[in-house]
């Protein structure tokens, strides 16, 4: 199960990825608008701060052990679900959704690719707009036969990588650091799907948004060609 050991060492190894500026970018995009989703929200980081930012945001993510870390912050103006995000079921609506970090290229096949939109769709009011980031399938194929590592004071994580159209698997070796000069070692499978661009676009018009506009990462241009990851931002009509 993917994010199972890594759950609890995520935050350290993820430290320098730049959340605040990250954030920033959302909130530009959403305006006003301030109840919020955040699909597969990891350790919830992100929610934290639009939470700060005066968003009442609900955060879903289909990892236990990721929301125990993100419950554990004991944030004001989050509400966790544990949720798969194919089978997205909230109490009520809200008026931008957000999907970070390439979460999207977890799902395995288009069937729930689509799915995932139909219900995002379903619960985002009129005028309101979904935006998520994925890698394309240009970064995902020149993962293979790639290795990165990140660290942190007390674990090393290595990623070895292999594709095979159209996912990339990607073995995760982590040390954590026990008592001592003792390291424990552990191994976990995350595969990432990559989904052609002018696909990702039909299924979200298909799943009744009624406009789609593509950015580079972190921009307000249109993503440079070959780009490696893409912002989407899709808008649900009017009522």
């Amino acid at each position: 199960m993917p994010y199972r050991h890594l759950a609890a060492h995520y935050d350290g190894l993820m430290e320098e990825f730049g959340y605040e500026r990250y954030a920033e970018y959302l909130l530009s995009l959403i305006g006003e608008r301030r109840r919020v989703l955040d699909l597969a929200c990891g350790t919830g980081r992100l929610a934290e701060i639009l939470a700060g930012h005066g968003c009442d945001v609900v955060a879903v993510d289909a990892s236990p052990e990721m929301l125990s870390v993100a419950m554990g912050r004991e944030i004001p103006g989050v509400q966790f679900i544990r949720q798969d995000m194919a089978e997205l079921d909230l109490f009520g609506t809200v008026e931008a959704a957000f999907c970070t970090l390439d979460a999207l290229n977890y799902l395995k096949t288009p069937e729930k690719l689509r799915e995932t939109f139909r219900r995002v769709r379903l619960f985002t009011e009129p005028g309101g707009v979904f935006i998520f980031d994925m890698l394309t399938p240009k970064a995902l194929k020149a993962r293979d036969g790639e290795a990165f590592m990140s660290d942190s004071k007390d674990a090393y994580c290595v990623w070895r990588c292999r594709f095979e159209e159209p996912f990339c698997r990607q073995e995760v070796t982590l040390f954590t650091k026990r008592r001592g000069n003792l390291w424990e070692r552990r191994r976990e499978i995350h595969t990432e799907r990559a989904f052609p661009l002018e696909d990702v676009e039909a299924a979200l018009l298909g799943a009744g948004f009624a406009a789609v506009t593509q950015y580079g990462l972190l921009t307000y241009d249109a993503p440079s060609e070959g780009a490696d990851r893409v912002v989407f931002i899709a808008a649900a009509p009017e009522g």
